[in-house]
């Protein structure tokens, strides 16, 4: 192990990569090649992963160290510590403290954390912010449409994603298709707020610091709820109403579909335009950690599907007790929901993509007409997506823009309106 570190690290210092401190940083099982010059590994960091991939300027371990393990980072990436495994960051993504970030998180351009923040499966959109304290897995958050005009997430605010009978589920936050193109209203959710999965937030609504949030709340809304007071028997094996869940859910799949297709027609083209080998990997990484988050979903679904049939039982069984009244009609309405959802299950999980390493699935919208990294720039299909590609790629090889958002930006916004269009038909249709 120490042989394996010191011979790493004498390779990368030949490479042009920065160590302070070369005796207080581990590196193992690592591809040299796969991490640029400028990088700064801080004392304390622990490197590990033949998947790892460091752009350049990126810095990790800045407040005393961490362990980072097969991630991806673009440009200018600042990871201050903790743990972080299965990640990606595109360029000047910066998270303070200690954080804890797992698979299926990606991360875009200009999104930022504070001390001690929690991801897993979290998708953040262009110019997302979390505050402190911050624990927020399961989710997609549409950024805003710059740094000023960002989605903020406020310090000490929790995500509930795990439920009594051991699910977890997913929520979504502003628009993501408008996300992709910097359109979407911005997500306010005040400080030490409490929000349980599933829900979906609309673009454009603010969140009172201190709230509560359980239900679906549509754009452009101020809002806040307060914890409920009941008192009532509780079995554990009995699901309560499902179609609202089951909703947010096809709607998270249907968007990790979407961003993971953006990665494939849109992003893919641009990296490819860069004339390197590190960026157009570090896309197709954010496109497997998005599939991975396809997966997750489906998994969660099929083992809720699993345990409707003794939740079926116990619902007959409460009717045949029930007098009458509120409750025999909410046992009812759960048991007509669960019975549709088992007797529809096997067309809908025929009908989500399949994830994998590669591309899944394509839907007829959404999907590029051909493979990432294709000349654009002779000629383009008369699909949106791959009209956008093309004129990313002719911007980047003329050299008239330094990042992917200031790209989309510049396009002509008539086009830009197809391309959301298109994305946003294939999310209705998938979901």
């Amino acid at each position: 192990m120490a042989s394996e570190t010191r011979r790493l690290r004498e390779e990368l210092l030949r490479r042009g990569v920065r160590i302070p401190a070369p005796e207080a940083v581990v590196l193992e099982d690592l591809d040299p090649e796969r991490i640029a010059p400028g990088v700064v590994l801080h004392p304390g960091t622990t490197l590990r992963g033949r998947s790892t991939l460091l752009g350049p300027g990126s810095e990790l371990g800045l407040a005393g160290g961490g362990c980072f393990h097969d991630i991806g980072c673009g440009r200018a990436v600042q990871l201050w510590g903790g743990h972080h495994q299965d990640a990606v960051y595109l360029d000047g993504v910066r998270l303070r403290g200690q954080a804890e970030v797992r698979a299926g998180t990606v991360l875009e351009e200009g999104c930022q954390g504070g001390q001690h923040v929690g991801f897993k499966m979290t998708v953040f959109l262009a110019n997302t912010v979390a505050g402190s304290l911050v624990n927020f897995c399961d989710a997609i958050v549409a950024g805003g449409p710059s740094a000023a005009a960002h989605s903020e997430i406020g310090s000490c605010t929790a995500l509930y994603n795990f439920s009594l009978q051991g699910d977890k589920w997913a929520s979504i936050f502003g628009d993501p298709v408008a996300g992709l193109t910097g359109r979407s209203a911005p997500v306010f959710i005040g400080g030490q707020s409490q929000v349980v999965s599933p829900v979906r937030i609309g673009p454009g609504t603010a969140i009172a610091a201190g709230a509560a949030v359980r239900r679906d709340v549509p754009g452009g809304r101020l809002y806040a709820e307060a914890g409920p007071v009941f008192d009532q028997p509780l079995d554990a094996v009995l699901y309560g109403p499902l179609d609202r869940k089951v909703a947010v859910t096809k709607a998270v799949i249907a968007s990790l579909d979407a961003i993971a297709h953006w990665y494939d027609a849109v992003r893919g083209p641009w990296a490819a335009a860069a004339e390197n080998a590190w960026e157009p990997e570090l896309c197709r990484m954010a496109a497997r950690q998005l599939r991975a988050g396809i997966a997750e979903r489906i998994q969660r679904l099929e083992r809720l599907v699993g345990r409707l049939p003794a939740s079926i039982d116990g619902h007959r069984r409460q009717l045949e007790l029930a007098d009458g009244g509120d409750r025999r009609d909410w046992h009812q309405a759960c048991l007509d929901e669960q019975l549709r959802l088992m007797a529809d299950w096997s067309s809908l999980r025929r009908g989500f993509p399949e994830p994998g390493p590669g591309p899944s699935r394509p839907s007829a919208v959404v999907a590029p007409s051909a493979a990432p990294g294709r000349d654009f720039g002779a000629q383009a299909a008369d699909r949106p997506l791959d009209r956008l590609a093309a004129s990313l790629v002719q911007l980047r090889r003329q050299g008239r823009t330094e990042s992917f958002q200031q790209a989309v930006a510049t396009v002509d916004a008539e086009l830009l309106d197809e391309v959301a269009a298109a994305l946003a038909a294939g999310v209705r249709n998938a979901s």
